[in-house]
């Protein structure tokens, strides 16, 4: 009967042993459960967080790459209107115009590529293949500034050379219309004889006590006397005094006499002898 007992007590403790090892296993099970799935949840997340990242940096790295483009174009078209020698002013508007588009998009690319890499930062992702595309776009940007630097600087050269040459030009328009001016001037004076005589405009040669004297131009003439104007603008001038003569040598079909004034007729012709016109009256 005890050994009976003492058999039932064994086999009750073994029971409650087993009892107590499967609860323990079941919440080891369950615990280890729970960890697999929040990785798994981590997993996805974190797969999620990439492919957004991914598609965010393409979209980044694609709006580069086009902005390169557009540069591209636009430094191109540079250099075949700044070639024209003959630069129109529109088209000296349009390349300036051009360059601010162009200072414009370096900035777009390189805020672009700063946001890329604060994004990944906040994202705390560290993506090798983008980090690679990030670096080889940058490689590509610092390429295109330099290549924008020599464009700026062979247009400030091209634009000091025109410059140079505006002032050339200018400076050739300038001795030119001096030229012209200088060919155009002519002078006139009138008076008396005596007036004329002393001013150092006539000079009385010749004859005996006053007979057969001949009246010329001083060589030496006093300019100062003179009233100058432009041929091509003058037409008419205006003689006080009575029996106007003229004693330069004019053309008699190149003017005529409209009361006291000298019309002009033929300023080419009129002037062709002399530039200096003396008339005297009495």
């Amino acid at each position: 009967m005890k050994y009976l007992l003492s058999l039932s007590l064994i086999i009750a403790l073994f029971a409650c042993t087993d009892d107590a090892k499967n609860t323990e296993n079941t919440a080891n099970n369950e615990k280890e459960l729970i960890e697999l799935r929040n990785k798994v949840s981590q997993l996805e997340l974190e797969s999620v967080q990439k492919d957004s990242a991914l598609n965010e940096a393409i979209a980044f790295f694609n709006e580069v790459q086009d902005n390169l483009a557009k540069i591209n174009v636009k430094e191109e078209e540079i250099r075949v209107r700044s070639d024209n020698p003959e630069i129109s002013n529109d088209d000296q508007e349009w390349i300036l115009q051009e360059i601010q588009n162009i200072n414009f998009l370096r900035k777009q690319n390189a805020q672009n590529l700063k946001d890329l890499k604060q994004s990944l930062s906040e994202k705390n992702l560290k993506i090798s293949e983008l980090e690679s595309m990030r670096d080889r776009l940058v490689m590509q940007i610092r390429a295109k500034d330099e290549q924008i630097a020599s464009l700026q600087k062979t247009l400030a050269d091209l634009d000091m050379e025109y410059s140079e040459l505006f002032d050339e030009y200018q400076e050739q328009v300038e001795m030119t219309l001096d030229a012209i001016k200088e060919l155009n001037t002519v002078f006139y004076a009138y008076g008396t004889l005596d007036e004329l005589t002393e001013n150092d405009v006539l000079v009385r040669e010749g004859g005996f006590i006053g007979i057969g004297r001949k009246t010329n131009i001083a060589e030496d003439l006093n300019e100062k006397y003179f009233q100058k104007m432009d041929k091509t603008k003058t037409k008419e001038i205006r003689i006080v005094g009575d029996k106007p003569d003229l004693i330069t040598d004019h053309p008699i079909s190149s003017y005529k006499w409209e009361g006291d004034k000298l019309v002009i007729l033929d300023a080419d012709k009129f002037w062709k002898v002399s530039k200096y016109l003396v008339v005297t009256v009495k």
